[in-house]
């Protein structure tokens, strides 16, 4: 049953605008998932001033600021649940056996990029995790982060942070990173100079245009939103940007089998990591 102020989204209305989704970002709706563009797109066409989805398909399509819109729809239909130290062994793995061992081979600088960021969570986990190990005095560390999300990406920006966002945070990293304020807990300006924000779309080819060549790539629960021929796109971008030998993180329940061959898959014990051939 639709709710109270919901506009009931057709067949044919979500084949074509669930399309135009994947077109502009990669990311798949199923037939199952027809009610969440329902529920939360549909004070977005009343905010329109449109009666039908059917006439924002029309807008989106064809109207002046279709762009602009496409921004705004990405916001909406995207979903964003992240928090901080989230799948830690892989980042432990990161500062502890990966960093190191770049050192240990010459590396005086490498470049960090979490492609999915959200609202900034994982970029800045690796920071902090990072200025703990003391590993910033022997190499530079850059790091970057991104998201298709424009909204996630000025939240992350903002540093500011609730509760929900510290699920098992030891109190000792909370306390030296952040401050509280009322009900928000803001991060350390030096935690957060470390990290550079920019919007990328990752089925694009040049996402990585900002970053350049990376050593190390976080792109995790991400893959699980994209189809097989959009996850590929992916994975040749992520190939062409690292860095010979560069890792790549992806999450616990994803893996590149019958995507690519082109990474060798490395279990580490505390999870995985897939490095460039």
């Amino acid at each position: 049953m639709i709710g109270a102020g919901t506009i009931k989204l057709k067949d044919d209305e979500f084949a074509e605008l669930s399309d135009i989704i994947y077109k502009h970002s990669g990311i798949t709706f199923s037939a199952t998932k027809k009610y969440l563009l329902e529920n939360r797109l549909s004070r977005r066409i009343q905010e329109l001033n449109f009666n039908s989805f059917k006439d924002y398909i029309y807008y989106l399509k064809y109207d002046i600021k279709k762009m602009q819109e496409m921004i705004t729809l990405l916001n909406l239909v995207t979903i964003n649940e992240t928090y901080f130290l989230r799948e830690r062994p892989q980042m432990d793995y990161l500062v502890n056996k990966v960093i190191p061992e770049l050192i240990s081979n010459g590396k005086r600088s490498i470049k960090i990029w979490s492609a999915a960021s959200s609202t900034g969570e994982e970029p800045y986990s690796i920071a902090i995790l990072l200025k703990e190990s003391g590993l910033l005095g022997k190499i530079r560390v850059d790091i970057f982060a991104s998201d298709i999300n424009t909204e996630v990406l000025e939240t992350a920006k903002k540093g500011e942070y609730r509760t929900v966002s510290f699920r098992g945070v030891p109190p000792a990293i909370i306390n030296k990173y952040f401050e509280k304020d009322g009900f928000i807990y803001k991060l350390s300006p030096e935690i957060k100079s470390m990290v550079t924000f920019f919007k990328a779309n990752l089925v694009e080819r040049m996402a990585s245009s900002r970053v350049g060549t990376a050593d190390v790539i976080f792109c995790r629960n991400v893959l699980i939103y994209f189809d097989i021929p959009a996850k590929q796109k992916v994975m040749e971008m992520f190939y062409s940007t690292l860095a010979p030998n560069g890792f790549l993180f992806l999450g616990h329940s994803e893996t590149l089998n019958k995507i690519t061959d082109k990474f060798k898959m490395l279990n580490f014990g505390g999870g995985i990591v897939y490095i460039k051939e």
